[in-house]
């Protein structure tokens, strides 16, 4: 494992205990499928992809696709109602979800390079 993804994980488990429970058990294997990706920069301006998440072992793996084809891969792991993940593509990044329910995450997200900027994120299934 290289330095950067070491530390992109070690951030996203900080980041996860920033989020507050909200009491909801989540269904693991709910949380498994495809989804529609909606978000907002720290600038403010949108965007919008699609987001699939896998499980192998207790390590969730998931692959965006965003606007045309900006392409990320993470890795992640699930405590309670909050999934932490580390991804990588056109840049590196920790994203913290809240799972809502079986078909809604709520995360924040940011970069190395966002100059300690937090943006959102949304998926729905």
């Amino acid at each position: 494992m290289n330095r950067k993804m070491l530390l992109g994980g070690i951030a996203a488990f900080g980041l996860s205990l920033l989020i507050p429970a909200s009491g909801i058990a989540a269904n693991t294997a709910d949380i498994i499928g495809q989804y529609k990706c909606e978000g907002t920069n720290a600038d403010g301006r949108t965007y919008k992809g699609k987001v699939a998440i896998s499980k192998q072992g207790n390590a969730y793996y998931l692959r965006w696709v965003v606007g045309k084809n900006q392409n990320f891969t993470g890795v992640g792991v699930l405590e309670g109602n909050v999934l932490a993940v580390s991804y990588y593509g056109s840049f590196t990044g920790v994203v913290a979800y809240r799972v809502e329910d079986s078909s809604r995450l709520v995360g924040k997200w940011t970069t190395p390079t966002a100059k300690g900027q937090v943006s959102t994120e949304v998926l729905t299934k």
